[in-house]
């Protein structure tokens, strides 16, 4: 998995898989990006093809976008300012559960030698827009949680002064959202189903299970 602040692939993250190979690792899974093999900008595209060159068999999981980032990086604008700010438009997205991608990586890697050179895209069972994302956690955390529809100018700028984003990971967020704002992230697959035999999370369910990082300290 690339650690999120790392945006320079060849300096940062491509030693580790050398001294990986080097060390006689045989098989990598990565966990890529939905749409990598498209968008050649997002860094999960360097280290899919650093890792297809590389003599090494792999298995690529392209999940689509993280239910958990509403309650990690964007847990304050949620939280304290009952926003939702990311430059996705009106465009619809595939979020998927974290909690099924491990689900579907356990499954990887306990038969790896059926996933050799697979790339299965992973996503949940719907599409979302941010409009629908904030009607659901309004309703589940009692206070109106609008979508404030930000530019990319203007979500870059939060991002940075009110989040504390590296430039590189605002970088990277920034052209993730406009993905989903070009009508580019809401494509859902089966993949999920048939690596693991069971139905995505809903986003429903994910809210109600992490519905306490959004709630407000009564003082």
């Amino acid at each position: 998995m690339r650690p999120p602040a790392i945006s320079n692939v060849r300096r940062d993250l491509v030693p580790a898989l050398e001294a990986a190979r080097r060390s006689g690792v045989e098989h990598v899974v990565f966990l890529s990006l939905q749409g990598a093999d498209k968008n050649a900008f997002v860094p999960h595209a360097k280290v899919e093809a650093w890792l297809a060159a590389s003599g090494m068999q792999t298995t690529f999981l392209r999940p689509s976008f993280f239910m958990q980032n509403l309650s990690t990086t964007h847990r304050s604008d949620i939280r304290d300012r009952d926003a939702i700010m990311v430059p996705a438009g009106g465009g619809a997205t595939a979020f998927i559960d974290v909690l099924d991608i491990a689900d579907a990586a356990v499954a990887v890697l306990r038969q790896p030698e059926r996933y050799r050179g697979a790339a299965p895209t992973i996503t949940g069972g719907e599409a979302l827009t941010y409009d629908a994302v904030a009607v659901i956690l309004s309703r589940e955390l009692g206070r109106p949680i609008r979508y404030a529809r930000p530019g990319i100018l203007r979500y870059a700028a939060h991002a940075r002064r009110q989040l504390g984003m590296p430039l590189g990971l605002v970088l990277v967020s920034a052209a993730i959202y406009t993905t989903a704002r070009l009508g580019l992230a809401d494509s859902l697959t089966t993949e999920l189903v048939a690596i693991t035999g069971r139905a995505p999370r809903t986003f429903e369910e994910f809210a109600h299970r992490e519905r306490a990082v959004w709630a407000r300290e009564r003082g």
